[in-house]
């Protein structure tokens, strides 16, 4: 039996008591309150209804699975990307460094006068190395700081991920800078 049909039965069973003359229960009040639920619309979900509510549920999980994995890609691509940016970054100024101490080495055989001159540039290169290897140290322990659940820690590792950022940068600024004061250093050695 199902709600419907026992409150039109309870209708009927108190509707009788009141003409019986039983008035000890507000019975006005129960049977516009049963009048109400006979009146309202089923709350019984026909098989349809399931099969289409468990349909849109599977589409809602497929939709969140295919974003999980949209938004674990992305976030793969990104670490690739900064891995990449990073490497490149490495091999700029390490690349300048070595080109410019087997220079510098060339240099101490013939002309020790012109060695001076391209000290700073060497020395530029080479804080732009230390400036990257720095970011790939903050860039570890920024992730770690983000792996974990605690809002401070989460804070701590966005620092920590924007001073990798702008360490990565300035060794690009470095390799620029001692580029062209190694170029510098070349044209006063003509």
């Amino acid at each position: 039996m199902s709600a419907k049909e026992f409150a039109a039965q309870l209708k009927t069973t108190i509707e009788g008591l009141r003409a019986n003359g039983t008035a000890a229960i507000f019975c006005d009040n129960l049977i516009a309150y049963l009048e109400e639920v006979v009146n309202s619309p089923s709350p019984v979900v026909t098989q349809a209804e399931l099969e289409h509510y468990k349909a849109q549920l599977q589409v809602w999980v497929e939709a969140e699975k295919r974003n999980h994995v949209s938004d674990l890609e992305m976030f793969r691509s990104v670490i690739q990307s900064g891995q990449n940016a990073i490497k490149t970054s490495f091999f700029l100024n390490g690349g300048a460094s070595v080109a410019l101490l087997a220079f510098i080495g060339k240099l101490t055989e013939e002309q020790h006068s012109r060695i001076p001159s391209f000290a700073l540039a060497l020395t530029i290169f080479v804080m732009g190395v230390f400036c990257i290897a720095m970011t790939s140290g903050l860039t570890y322990l920024s992730q770690w700081f983000y792996a974990e659940s605690e809002l401070w820690k989460q804070k701590v590792g966005l620092g920590l991920n924007v001073a990798s950022i702008l360490l990565g940068l300035a060794s690009y600024g470095f390799f620029i800078w001692g580029m062209c004061r190694a170029y510098e250093s070349f044209l006063a050695f003509v």
